[in-house]
């Protein structure tokens, strides 16, 4: 069980795996006073959907949906950094390397993977995107556990979903983010952190989803609980913003990460790349219902329409 934690809010998230949904329809794009965004869905348990399944609320006011496609088949080629932060403890990452090694090696074909490290507002590529599985998991190593090499994990997103490495075209991109989630630029005192902000509208922007993975860093950020709560936060904000999912066990480190690669393997198997036209411009706040009986849709909460 991993304990989402922002502000002085506690909620309980519960990881699983989930099956496969089948393909849904839609129809051609109509000409639209407005923009045009396109966000990657989770949808659980296994279930067909077709366009008119979905509502959208864009900004509060309705957008339509006009195609939605199963990211399965030819159509289940994505990208999928993996990014690691070169202030964690290496004690914290030591017991979970085999872990993640074992994820990236049972990844399947139509997945590129790429590893990298946050270094000074930047990042360092241990291994370009590959579909050697073996090759991207050989490149992990554990991290420096240099106090403050990385000031922020904010910045080192942003910079990574601007220069992403590759120049492949794909309709679906990720980052796993191994990092404490602490701003030492911006402090602690104030949640709402402008770097973290910055980061979530270039994420968006790039058509990103990010998840994460909360791990203690090294020095002495992160040791009260005030401290790890506004870190934790902000990880929270920026993944489920971006459509992702931050997973953490409390405050200390977890004693596995395989529960968590698990839920976040069975997302990539069941979801919908979906295609709206909405009365706005920019990013916007969004809102993904169906009415499906038994069925979950899980949406970023943020989109950029251009």
């Amino acid at each position: 069980m991993a304990r989402n934690i922002l502000g002085n809010i506690a909620v309980i998230f519960a990881t699983g795996v989930f099956a496969g949904a089948g393909v849904a329809r839609g129809a051609s794009l109509p000409d639209t006073a407005g923009g045009t965004a396109h966000m990657v869905i989770t949808v659980r348990p296994a279930k067909t959907l077709d366009a008119g399944d979905l509502k959208v609320a864009v900004d509060h006011r309705p957008a339509q949906v006009v195609r939605l496609e199963r990211l399965a088949g030819n159509l289940a080629d994505m990208q999928l950094f993996i990014y690691l932060d070169d202030s964690t403890r290496s004690a914290s990452l030591s017991v979970h390397l085999g872990e993640l090694k074992r994820f990236i090696e049972a990844l399947p074909a139509s997945t590129q993977v790429a590893v990298g490290y946050m270094r000074n507002g930047g990042f360092q590529l241990a291994q370009g995107f590959t579909a050697d599985h073996e090759k991207a998991a050989s490149a992990l190593r554990l991290p420096l556990g240099v106090p403050g090499e990385n000031g922020t994990p904010y910045f080192s997103l942003s910079y990574l979903v601007k220069h992403w490495p590759s120049k492949e075209a794909t309709d679906r991109k990720a980052v796993l983010m191994l990092t404490d989630g602490v701003d030492r630029y911006w402090g602690t005192a104030d949640p709402d952190d402008p770097y973290v902000n910055a980061a979530i509208e270039d994420t968006l922007k790039s058509g990103v989803e990010l998840y994460s993975i909360y791990l203690r860093g090294a020095g002495l950020y992160g040791r009260s609980g005030w401290q790890r709560t506004v870190a934790q936060g902000h990880l929270i904000e920026a993944s489920e913003e971006t459509g992702g999912t931050a997973y953490f066990q409390g405050f200390s480190n977890p004693v596995t990460i395989s529960p968590f690669l698990k839920d976040f393997e069975g997302r990539l198997e069941n979801q919908y790349r979906v295609t709206i036209t909405a009365n706005a411009k920019g990013v916007e706040g969004v809102k993904v219902m169906t009415e499906v009986p038994g069925v979950k849709v899980e949406a970023p909460t943020r989109v950029y329409v251009k």
